[in-house]
């Protein structure tokens, strides 16, 4: 029962073996430049001395982040010919909605949204196709690590 409880109050043998599988997991779903160990010293956690209720923080911490980029990309998952068929489908009643409907007339306020989406580059070329079929203006951002 040694990997279970530590006379000592430090993380567990257990807790540090699920903390290696959240760490692959968040590699996996966070980048490759992910890491647990990162994230405990900027939490002010020493590795070595991290005590069980420094392991449990961490590994509640951590499966929120990989469960809420999961929920995030569940959201959004939408295939290239999704994209392209319904693309098509708009493309094909467009020309039946500028016979029956007249211009809406421009309203002289116009408000402004900006909105800050980080995203996997696979994703980047179905989004810009989206964001064209809606026109919308749209500024594409890559960030550069040195």
């Amino acid at each position: 029962m040694s990997t279970q409880i530590s006379n000592d109050g430090k993380a567990t043998e257990r807790q540090r073996k699920y903390i290696g599988v959240l760490s692959s997991q968040g590699k996996e779903k966070l980048g490759k430049d992910f890491s647990i160990r990162k994230l405990a010293s900027q939490r002010g956690i020493g590795w070595d001395e991290m005590s069980i209720e420094e392991a449990n923080g961490l590994i509640k911490e951590v499966k929120a982040m990989i469960e809420e980029k999961e929920a995030t990309e569940a959201d959004f998952q939408v295939t290239e010919q999704d994209l392209i068929n319904k693309l098509a489908k708009e493309k094909k009643e467009e020309p039946e909605q500028e016979h029956t409907q007249a211009p809406a007339p421009q309203s002289s306020t116009t408000h402004t949204y900006m909105i800050q989406l980080v995203i996997p580059e696979d994703k980047l070329l179905p989004l810009t196709v989206v964001l064209e079929a809606m026109r919308l203006g749209f500024v594409v951002l890559q960030e550069v690590r040195a």
